[in-house]
């Protein structure tokens, strides 16, 4: 069974908006993910765009464009779905962003770590 690593409650993460958080994975190294929430669902995705690598946000937390309907990459504009963080504009279409694995328990959101 996975380890639960609380990271927020859904109290504080509104629909919308994001939240940064920072993990170590089962290698050791430090990862940067973002939190989104959705029309009741909560993801999550490493703060890492596909084409360069580089960090998505320009500010802390700020990853949504300004109609708030994609997360953005600050570098070059690329759009990426929310539900399954998938490109549908820029440079790096139709790749995805790295989902890190999150559950929802007694309105608490948790890094399942496998």
């Amino acid at each position: 069974m996975p380890a639960l690593h609380k990271i927020c409650t859904l109290a504080d993460l509104e629909p919308g908006l994001c939240r940064q958080f920072n993990y170590t994975d089962a290698s050791g190294t430090l990862i940067e993910a973002l939190l989104v929430k959705t029309a009741g669902t909560v993801r999550a995705y490493q703060n890492a765009c596909p084409h360069w690598e580089v960090e998505l946000n320009w500010q802390p937390h700020e990853f949504l464009n300004p109609e708030r309907t994609h997360i953005s990459c600050a570098i070059h504009g690329a759009l990426f779905r929310l539900e399954d963080g998938l490109c549908v504009f820029g440079p790096c279409v139709r790749q995805q962003l790295k989902p890190v694995p999150v559950r929802v328990v007694d309105g608490a959101i948790y890094l399942s770590i496998p």
